[in-house]
């Protein structure tokens, strides 16, 4: 009976109400009242029953004192843990659109995605990432909100599927967005560094002499050219290398946003309430640039502009920015919600609240016998 009631709870907790050391020496077994009475053992067996599906199983009246604390951190696991979930899905769904636009690309090289790196991006910096993200602590009014109820009979409308769905589709459609153009640019300075025959012979046909003989051709006419279709080199893996990082460092810097499933970070600094998260995003970064140390040729980061060092770097506190006017669109939904479940929850507390008048309490204590069981 009780397995449909903990399984609609937010977490189920038993007491056991025989660890209130009872004595059943004094009583006296003769007395009608007691011959009555529930033994010992058919109480423990009845206790044991109930809490067989709880979470927690508290020793008594006296653990009562700690229910606000352990709802105060179920709650707290739940909401961070579906922030590391909501993360893990964002990253997951950025690299598919990575994959998905490298097929798209504007130069007629097709991105050459590293092996390595791949596995780099999604079974190890999503992972420790979205952990860390886990042990994000609570803000100082959250007790105050009313959370959703555990039904399965409230759902959501087809219009907060919508807005749900559009949220994280956008979350995680700029950090995948950004690093196609930064593939252009590695490709174009990196067939001329690597290959600068190659880009003479096949790709500035349309330049005049002059043009040819510049130190660096526009790039515009080497991504463009016709003969890259069939080239396969250093300075394409080298360019598809650095695109899977600048993957990695918009996904890593926008993780920041899911520290706070619906407040801003402006509210305060985000490794404030989770230093675990701090730590793992600079050995993100430290692992990104020993992968890249380790994969492209040598003096490919060299070969590159400023203006690439300057998209590289201001890119992920971009995607940033963006994510958290996403979120703040949410925001207002969700701080709508919770007014309405405030109300709700208010209104109902105040509907079933016990009301007593005097003659119904004199009654009742009038009424009122000595209880002769052992257990009160």
């Amino acid at each position: 009976g009780n397995q449909e009631i903990f399984s609609r709870a937010d977490i189920a907790i038993g007491v056991d109400v025989l660890a209130e050391d009872i004595s059943f020496d004094n009583i006296d077994a003769t007395r009608p009242s007691v011959l009555n009475a529930l033994q010992p053992d058919e109480i423990a067996f009845v206790t044991s029953i109930s809490a067989h599906s709880s979470v927690f199983n508290l020793s008594g009246s006296r653990a009562l004192r700690h229910f606000v604390e352990i709802i105060r951190i179920g709650r707290v696991c739940l909401e961070a843990a579906t922030s590391a979930a909501s993360f893990a899905l964002s990253g997951n769904l950025s690299f598919s659109i990575f994959v998905l636009l490298c097929s798209c690309t504007a130069a007629t090289a097709v991105p050459t995605i590293p092996v390595l790196g791949s596995f780099l991006y999604t079974q190890v910096l999503l992972p420790v990432i979205g952990l860390s993200l886990s042990s994000t602590d609570d803000a100082k009014d959250f007790m105050t909100r009313v959370p959703p109820k555990n039904d399965p009979s409230v759902k959501y409308s087809l219009r907060a599927y919508r807005r749900l769905y559009c949220s994280g589709l956008l979350r995680a459609a700029l950090p995948a967005i950004i690093p196609q153009f930064l593939y252009l640019i590695c490709l174009g300075e990196l067939m001329w560094e690597f290959d600068s025959p190659f880009v003479k012979d096949f790709c500035l046909h349309s330049l005049d002499g002059d043009e040819v003989e510049l130190l660096k051709p526009p790039i515009s006419s080497i991504i463009r050219c016709e003969a890259l279709r069939d080239y396969s080199g250093p300075a394409i893996e080298s360019a598809g290398t650095i695109t899977l990082a600048a993957l990695a460092m918009c996904t890593c810097v926008s993780s920041a946003s899911y520290l706070f499933r619906t407040e801003s970070i402006r509210s305060e600094p985000p490794w404030k309430r989770n230093h675990l998260w701090l730590g793992t995003l600079v050995l993100s970064f430290i692992l990104i640039a020993v992968y890249m140390a380790l994969v492209l040729e040598e003096s490919s980061m060299a070969a590159l502009s400023w203006y690439f060092y300057l998209l590289f770097f201001v890119a992920p506190f971009g995607c940033l920015y963006f994510c958290e006017i996403v979120k703040r669109m949410d925001q207002r939904h969700e701080k709508r919600a919770v007014m309405m479940r405030r109300l709700q929850f208010e209104t109902r507390l105040g509907m079933w609240s016990p009301k007593e008048s005097a003659h119904m309490g004199d009654g009742m204590n009038s009424n009122r016998r000595e209880n002769d069981s052992p257990i009160v």
